[in-house]
């Protein structure tokens, strides 16, 4: 009897510190998510999940998916949300946080109508256990006003983050205190710029008293491109200069990226093109390491995954085994048989590591082979993009040939001439997994092309004379200065005028250290579209400047057009 009453103490004893030690880890990593910790409370969650009951894993798990939501991960948070909801164990709170998380991330990728679902689903849960309000209702109203403000309910949002104000003074949520001041200030955006700059700079004060350097550097820069937007530029330095001071402090790469972006935009305004490119270049190393980051904690998150399964089984055919030796437990050799137990496992669980560590090394060669097939697929789906726009061309040839008003036959023509544009920019481009490779096309072959295929097709011969030099563009931006060629062609053969002599087109793209500069005449001495600003031709050589971030100048038919190099 003494031996039945000491195991039961010795068993109260272990539960209760289980408890209180849970109770400390979970205090820890709520406050590591509070301080955007992040990478620290994941990896925290993922070495110490198993350690807990169901009940204990339920809440890392709600921890978890807030923390793969701001790491940018959905797919991989919405997978931790649907496994807790079809939880049979999980209690009502954790199913109330779990509706908020999910109502945010279906906002962040604008499916409104399931936001508004879960927002209604956390609502009724409220209804039902006003109990849950003290620790979570600030954060729901929260949520609640940027659904509204997001689909252009302007006053509903900034009512319900009035309410959410109140709330969090009426139970004083120092947490969710400042977010709710920066939703005020974004509410009066446009509407009231001096209510917008005080609650920013509330929020700020705000943040400055919990020490919360990542959110200290994010609204340094709120208030720096506040301050950009009106062209106070002394003022935009002074707090993108402030968040850059404190950044060293930050462990969240992409909040540290978004500073010096906006340091670069603010010296890009004030025309200091040298150092805004020395800013620009670091926001780019630090998105490419958060990038990278994302990538590293996918491919865990998908070993978590897989040994959670297999863990899973395991642990059914364990549960019989546990059954079978509780039976043998009632006998006089209960205690040997425990201990005969644990040599047992002890063993076992050597195998498991051993097996475990062959299943990583086979799941490796299996990522491999579908980032090759993924490659596969990339350039398949390149085939097909060529193959449907010779498709799109070809029915625009058979459409004109149906036209019989010489008009829709000349937009047809046109119309041709710039998807054909975009053809040869995919001929040159090759897809790739890997964004970095391939990237780059040569624009002396590309708008060679693009003056063939006119010379191929248009009714009037004309010479062309090239100097251009071997400068490299992304493909973003070679479309965009394959169309402007493409545009101001069309142009000199439908009104330049060169009388009896041929008509000649000089094309001229030299590079300096900074700037591409593209030169563009022709032989042309009447121009009969100098009244028509507004025609489709000219409307599109403008969109195309600027979607260069270029300016031009033009007189007659002879352009000079300047945009950055930012080849990167």
């Amino acid at each position: 009897m003494r031996i039945y009453f000491s195991l039961l103490l010795l068993s109260l004893h272990f539960f209760c510190s289980s408890q209180n030690s849970f109770q400390t880890l979970k205090k820890d990593l709520e406050h590591k998510i509070a301080y955007s910790d992040f990478k620290t409370a994941l990896d925290i969650i993922n070495k110490n999940r198993e350690r807990y009951g169901n009940l204990e894993k339920n809440d890392l798990d709600v921890m978890k998916t807030k923390i793969l939501t701001e790491f940018g991960l959905y797919d991989e948070a919405f997978k931790v949300s649907q496994n807790l909801l079809a939880n049979s164990e999980i209690t009502e709170e954790q199913k109330l946080k779990i509706h908020v998380e999910r109502a945010l991330i279906y906002e962040i990728n604008d499916d409104y109508k399931s936001c508004l679902s879960e927002l209604k689903k956390a609502e009724a849960l409220f209804i039902k256990h006003p109990e849950f309000k003290v620790k979570n209702y600030s954060n729901f109203l929260i949520r609640k006003s940027s659904y509204y403000r997001v689909n252009g309910y302007s006053e509903k949002a900034y009512d319900l983050a009035l309410q959410a104000k109140k709330y969090a003074e009426s139970v004083s949520d120092k947490v969710n205190m400042p977010v709710v001041e920066l939703i005020l200030g974004l509410g009066n955006r446009k509407a009231n710029p001096e209510s917008e700059l005080r609650h920013y700079n509330r929020s700020l004060y705000l943040y400055k008293q919990l020490n919360h350097y990542e959110a200290i550097i994010s609204m340094y820069s709120n208030l720096s491109y506040f301050y950009l937007l009106r062209g106070e530029y002394k003022m935009a330095n002074t707090y993108i200069d402030s968040a850059i001071t404190i950044s060293s402090k930050s462990n969240v790469l992409n909040y540290k990226a978004d500073v010096f972006q906006t340091k670069s935009d603010i010296l890009e305004k004030q025309n200091k093109a040298d150092s805004a490119l020395y800013y620009y270049k670091i926001a780019s190393e630090l998105y490419r390491q958060y990038n990278g980051e994302q990538r590293d904690l996918k491919i865990k998150e998908l070993e978590i995954e897989y040994n959670f399964d297999k863990e899973k089984s395991e642990k059914r055919l364990l549960k019989k085994d546990i059954r079978i030796t509780r039976i043998l437990n009632i006998a006089l050799f209960v205690l040997i048989m425990i201990l005969s137990f644990f040599a047992w496992q002890i063993t076992k669980d050597k195998r498991k590591i051993e097996i475990q560590r062959q299943k990583i090394a086979e799941n490796n060669i299996t990522l491999k082979t579908n980032v090759e097939e993924k490659q596969f697929l990339v350039e398949e789906l390149n085939h097909r993009v060529k193959n449907n726009l010779a498709v799109i061309l070809s029915l625009i040839d058979f459409q004109k040939d149906q036209a019989g008003n010489k008009n829709y036959k000349s937009i047809f023509d046109d119309l041709h001439q710039r998807i054909k544009t975009i053809t040869i920019a995919h001929e040159f481009y090759s897809y790739s997994v890997n964004h970095s490779d391939n990237d780059l096309i040569e624009a002396s072959d590309y708008i060679s092309k693009i003056i063939e295929s006119h010379q191929n097709s248009a009714l009037r011969a004309f010479q062309y004379i090239n100097d251009i030099e071997s400068i490299y563009f992304n493909v973003d931006k070679i479309l965009s200065l394959g169309l402007l060629v493409n545009e101001l062609v069309t142009n000199s053969l439908k009104h330049a005028q060169s009388g009896d002599a041929q008509l000649i087109i000089y094309i001229n793209l030299r590079k300096t250290n900074n700037e591409v500069e593209l030169n563009y005449s022709d032989n042309g001495t009447v121009f009969c579209f100098e009244n028509n600003n507004n025609s489709l031709g000219l409307l599109i050589i403008e969109g195309m400047v600027k979607q260069l971030k270029g300016n031009y100048t033009r007189e007659k038919a002879n352009y000079k057009i300047i945009f950055p190099n930012v080849r990167t």
